[in-house]
């Protein structure tokens, strides 16, 4: 509305008044009044025209204002405030004459001023009471200041000075004080008003005004902070004025400066260097800078410029997708999340400020726990294995630290401790062990650990095992595609530090030093008292690995679950070194919220243990137990045959079964007795064991996401679900409803859950937990107060919202008017376009069609906020109810303990499927070393070819031996035998059935092999070397209770070498007494040690028949029997002939390979005329020789007969 003058009439607005551009002249006969004087300070002062300086009066009449404008507002009018009696009164001198009303810039100068309080003059604006200072005009006498008024202008300025006065609108004094601040930054001429020049005055006719020069000195201090403000739009001005006081923004790349959004990357990342940031914005997850052209890269994603950084972005539902292709690369991946909501943004103290951003979520390979466990099926039709298949990572994370133990290079000895966490099962695994120069020991336990992330220290390993972790990450030894993470850490603690730090972690206790009693106060348990004191002063916090490591106070009872006292025995217990390395895991963890993974004492494991046997890396690689030897995949493995297992937890108990054969005898019966009545038994009871199987989801893992926190409604209510049907399919019983012992102590162990599990189950309101809504699932309101209050809050809102429609209703005069929700805006008022004059105009229109438009009212949006804000306080309570709701289901250990039972009945389930398909035989034990085989075949190569496999007898024994040496043309089948023995021997203690129509054997207490040929360029060893590093492994391991496998020792170098190596190394295993299969192609080898040993070692060859051509060569038919006896020819030359090597190329080796021959006996032949000449001239001087000289001689021309003979 504009403002009303005092006749009535409108005025004109204040913008119109100041672009009048020049002003108007006005009549000498007309007097200006005081409502006619104002003042335009906008524009620039007219052109130069005479001027007349008017003579003052004696200051009797009240303070007057220069008018240049006709009276046309009171906008600007002065206030009827009574004048103090020291303001003069300016009139026109007597017999001034009419000028020119132009006049300089002086004459447009403020006179100094004192404002006085503003008056309630009913006006849209304040208006101001602008009163003349003493001694402002030229030859002015002014009556002065009262000692009151002195007081209270020099209290005015301090106010300024201070800024305690609050500016509402623009003033004439502040817009004159803000034009001539420009003018004097402009160089323009300005007379300075401590001088006591006189200050020339327009002069009008009917009135004489005065401009004083002490206006500006009034107005200076008060206007020059904000003339930049009001002046002129000059670039130089603005620059000028405008940095005053603002700190410098910094300029990014582009020239610009950094915005809100860039500045909260910026200071994530500088935490954070090694992680790849996605940054929450609206629907999408943005990457910045060097993260967006990595993720453009390995995403197929556009990186483009955006203002200073690059950018590339995805939507926020494929975030886990693209989540889990940067970790599988080997990318430390973290999210960066909007920690507040519009709603309760809007009542919060930074509501003009961007939404807060903090690091929310790290991801790597190992720590990656975010798939639900709802997945139950694991059969081979929903989860084929195909050639080239990839076994399932075990996504473990080990943590290595290294003690020397001194020895010279070539025998350089250490002690290496580990430990081992699986973050999405919480098995935890720990070893201490001696280690030799070419780590072997640590090579063999990562080979079954199949980690996906390595822990090391950043300094202080040695170069060999620096050797060994590099060459595993990089994947060429195991045949896995899959790149192993590699994590440095800095600060690595001593044993007393690493105590410490795991005893306050387990039992709860404060450390005063590093607890502060603010609640919310993040510290880092990790550093000293002195670090920790100029950490929280400088106000850094520690960090681990250039992210922040940093835990609230009540962290330190995350692992609670375990007992303090029997946690510190346990520590006690544990080796020095693993003590280290599991604060490192610790520690690590922490980063990721996971640390409630060594929550319970259960999950941990030592890696050996009297009850199991450890298969070496090289046993593992070469009887490919867990990939093949092809391509590095799971199929054709020894896991592909005997894994049928319909549970996911069933299928990673079983490979821990395959990688650790028993020892324990009962343990190994029971396993078979087990199996063998799940192949007889069809009773009604089995059958419901079976079942139990079906639709099962991963408990196991759910339970873990449990236990962290992280598992979904749907999925929680899932898992309670399957655990009240496995605690009710069976009643507890006394009798014995299995002949197997194992099985009748699983299902006394199933019904132990069923009260645990029904009371959680109970708890809970199905139908809202699958359809994941936190708010409505709890049966008992009054379990969570905060859920019911907050719920009351939103009744009530709803309530107000329903009355007032009804108030809508009775304005519209429409009863039947209702709310709509549109594109999911709420409460929405639908008016058709033909009652759109009965709105009122207060309402807001927020959308319209041709036929109606939809508004909300003051009211409707009041209280929706409201509303808004309750749901967003229900929406935290319900978080922290359902977070409280799964920790309590953690405390209970015993659900995850009873799910591995269903685990084990899924493992031996899959191993009598195999036994039954397949005709296999239950294993006998006994107690001496021996093995038995009747009939054995080669598991794996039995089941992928078509034809039947020939099988073979084999006796281990005193009175068999102890040792074979097979020998045989290429081609023969040599290699495939004795890996089925090995195979056998191993399924066997596994406690799985095995391929053939019986076995006997005592318990192995190792496997050891020897077989292939394969370079390690990257560790620096040649081909012989990984030959003999591997030979040297096994000699210094063996025991009489060791099957030792040796194929083809001593090939990679000359002839003489590799038969006295291979010579050499058979006598010395040969004396351990151990069941050894020697695979060679030196004949002499073999029948000499055959000969000085005959009780411990027998010549075996794989049969073949020999056919003799037209043309003088051979034609040989492979048997595959495993036969008695020694072969005397490998028959090279009829290998290279099936492998399709050119007839050129075949008939010069075969007429060099009868050269040779020939060569080779006639060298022989002329050894023994030698030989025999010596012995007949020893035998006719017997007087000079000794008869031991004579015997040797004649033993040497014998072995000589023999070789003749046979060749």
């Amino acid at each position: 509305m504009s403002p009303r003058a005092q006749d009535g009439k409108a005025q004109p607005s204040l913008h119109s008044f100041f672009k009048r551009k020049s002003p108007p002249r006005i009549s000498p006969s007309k007097k200006a009044s005081d409502d006619d004087l104002v003042v335009d300070l906008t524009d620039s002062p007219p052109a130069k025209k005479a001027k007349t300086l008017p003579m003052l009066p004696s200051p009797t009449t009240s303070v007057i204002k220069s008018s240049l404008a006709q009276p046309s507002s009171v906008y600007f009018l002065k206030p009827d405030i009574p004048s103090p009696a020291r303001t003069p009164s300016l009139s026109a001198a007597p017999g001034s004459t009419s000028i020119s009303t132009s006049a300089t810039l002086e004459t447009y100068r403020l006179p100094k001023v004192r404002i006085l309080p503003s008056s309630q003059s009913g006006n849209a604006f304040e208006g101001f009471t602008i009163s003349l200072e003493a001694g402002a005009g030229p030859s002015s006498t002014q009556t002065p200041r009262t000692d009151v008024q002195l007081r209270r202008h020099e209290a005015w300025q301090a106010r300024i000075l201070a800024g305690g006065i609050t500016r509402r609108r623009r003033s004439l004094a502040l817009d004159e004080a803000a034009a001539a601040e420009v003018r004097r930054a402009a160089g323009i001429d300005t007379p300075d008003v401590d001088s006591g020049a006189d200050t020339p005055l327009l002069e009008e006719p009917d009135q004489a005004e005065i401009e004083e020069a002490g206006r500006r000195q009034a107005a200076e201090g008060v206007g020059s902070k904000l003339a930049a403000k009001y002046a002129s739009k000059s670039k130089e001005a603005k620059s000028a004025v405008k940095g005053k006081g603002k700190k410098k923004e910094e300029v990014g790349p582009s020239g610009q400066t950094y915005t809100p959004l860039e500045k909260q990357f910026m200071e994530v990342k500088e935490k954070n260097q090694d992680v790849l940031l996605l940054m929450e914005v609206g629907y999408k997850y943005k990457f910045h800078g060097d993260d967006a052209k990595a993720a453009a890269k390995e995403l197929g994603i556009v990186a483009f410029p955006s203002r200073n950084f690059y950018t590339a972005s995805i939507p926020t539902h494929r975030l886990h997708i693209h989540v889990k292709k940067l970790i599988s690369l080997g990318y430390k991946v973290g999210v960066i999340s909007q920690t507040e909501t519009a709603a309760l943004k809007k009542v919060g103290d930074n509501r003009n400020a961007p939404f807060t951003r903090e690091l929310t979520h790290l991801f790597t390979a190992a720590t990656y726990v975010e798939d639900p466990s709802l997945p139950s099926s694991s059969t081979s039709l929903d989860d084929p294995i195909l050639p080239g298949t990839t076994a399932p990572p075990t996504n473990a994370l080990v943590a290595v630290v290294e003690q020397g133990m001194g020895g010279m290079a070539y025998d350089e000895r250490v002690r290496i401790a580990l430990v081992s966490v699986i973050p999405g099962t919480g098995e935890v695994v720990w070893d201490e062990f001696d280690d030799s120069q070419v780590r072997s020991e640590l090579e063999t336990r990562l080979t079954h650990l199949q980690p996906a992330e390595l822990l090391l220290p950043r300094a202080g390993l040695s170069k060999s095992t620096e050797k060994i972790l590099n060459h595993f990450a990089g994947g060429t030894r195991t045949g896995s595609s899959i790149t192993v993470r590699i994590e440095r850490i800095e600060n690595i603690h001593s044993y007393d530090e690493a105590f410490d730090y795991l005893t306050r972690f387990y039992s709860g206790k404060k450390d005063k030093k590093k607890v502060r009693e603010k609640r919310d106060e993040q510290i880092d348990l990790t550093l000293s008292d002195d670090e920790l004191d100029g950490a929280v002063q400088n106000g850094d916090s520690h960090d681990l690995q250039g992210e922040t490591k940093t835990v609230q106070e009540d962290d330190m009872q995350l692992a609670a679950g375990l007992d303090s006292a029997e946690a510190v025995l346990a520590l006690v217990d544990f080796p020095k070194q693993v003590v280290v390395a599991l604060s490192i895991a610790v520690r690590y963890m922490k980063t990721f919220g996971l640390q409630n993974a060594f929550k319970h004492r259960s999950s941990f494991a030592k890696f050996i243990n009297r009850a199991h046997m450890l298969l070496s890396s090289n046993t593992l690689v070469n009887l490919e137990i867990y990939r093949n030897q092809d391509d590095g995949g799971i199929y054709g493995s020894l896991l592909w045959l005997l894994d049928h297992c319909k549970t996911r937890m069933g299928r990673r108990l079983l490979r821990e079964w395959i990688g650790r054969p028993l020892l324990d005898v009962a343990a190994l019966r029971a396993r078979t007795d087990a199996i063998e009545e799940i192949m007889e038994n069809n009773t009604y009871h089995m059958e419901k064991l079976r079942s139990l199987l079906v639709s099962m989801p991963d408990l196991v893992k759910g339970l873990t996401r449990v236990q962290y926190g992280k598992a979904a409604p749907t999925e929680l209510a899932t898992i309670l679900v399957a655990l009240v049907r496995i605690g009710s399919e069976f009643k507890p019983t006394q009798e014995q409803i299995f002949r197997s012992s194992l099985l009748n102590s699983i299902l006394n162990t199933l019904p132990t859950i069923l009260e645990t599990s029904k009371q959680f189950l109970e708890s809970i309101n199905l139908k809202a937990a699958r359809e994941n809504d936190e708010s409505n699932l709890w049966n008992d309101p009054d379990r969570f107060s905060d859920i019911q209050d907050a719920k009351d809050c939103i009744s009530i809102c709803e309530s107000e919202l329903d009355q007032h429609l009804k108030d809508v209703r009775r304005t519209l005069k429409r009863p039947t008017l209702s709310y709509v929700t549109v594109a999911g805006i709420e409460y929405l008022l639908e008016v058709p376009v033909r009652d759109v004059k009965a709105v009122p105009p207060k309402w807001i229109k927020v959308s319209a069609t041709k036929s109606v438009n939809r508004y909300h009212t003051p009211d409707i949006l009041r209280i929706n906020k409201e509303r808004d804000q309750h749901k967003e306080t229900l929406n935290a309570a319900a978080q922290d109810a359902f977070k409280s709701f799964q920790s309590e289901i953690s405390d209970h250990h015993e659900l995850v303990i009873v799910s591995k039972q269903i685990a084990v009945i899924d493992c031996l389930m899959s191993l009598a499927q195999v036994a039954a398909a397949s005709g296999y035989c239950k294993p006998k034990f006994v107690q001496d070393p021996e093995l038995r085989i009747r009939a054995g075949r080669h598991p794996m190569v039995a089941m992928l070819r078509d034809d039947a496999y020939v099988p073979f007898d084999i006796d281990f024994s005193e009175r068999d031996g102890s040792s074979k040496v097979i020998t045989g043309p290429n081609m023969a089948g040599k290699s495939s035998c004795v890996r089925a023995v090995a195979l056998i021997v191993c399924m066997a203690q596994i406690g799985s059935f095995v391929p053939a129509t019986s076995v006997t054997l005592g318990v192995h207490d190792a496997v050891q092999t020897r077989m292939g040929a394969s370079d390690e360029i990257g560790r620096g060893k040649s081909t012989f070397m990984v030959e003999l590093s591997e030979t040297s492994d096994i000699l210094r391991t063996i025991t009489p209770r060791t099957l030792v496998v040796l194929d083809e020792l001593g090939r990679g170098t000359s002839t003489y070498d590799g038969v006295a190596i291979a010579y050499a190394t058979l006598s010395h295993v040969a004396g351990t007494g151990c069941n050894t299969l020697f695979v060679t192609h030196y004949p002499m080898v073999a029948e000499q040690l055959a000969r000085e040993k005959p009780d411990q070692i027998s010549n075996w060859h794989m049969a073949f028949d020999e056919i003799k051509l037209p043309d003088g060569s051979a034609e040989i038919t492979f048997l595959y029997k495993l036969t008695r006896g020694l072969a005397e020819a490998s028959f090279g030359v009829w290998c290279a002939r099936l492998a399709g090597l050119p007839k050129s190329v075949l008939e010069t080796a075969q007429l060099r390979a009868d050269y040779l021959k020939h060569e080779t006996q006639l060298r022989l032949l002329n050894a023994l005329s030698r030989r025999t000449g010596k012995m007949l001239k020893d035998i006719s001087d017997v007087q000079g020789r000794k008869k031991e000289e004579i015997l040797k001689n004649v033993m040497t021309l014998d072995r000589a007969l023999r070789l003749v003979s046979k060749s």
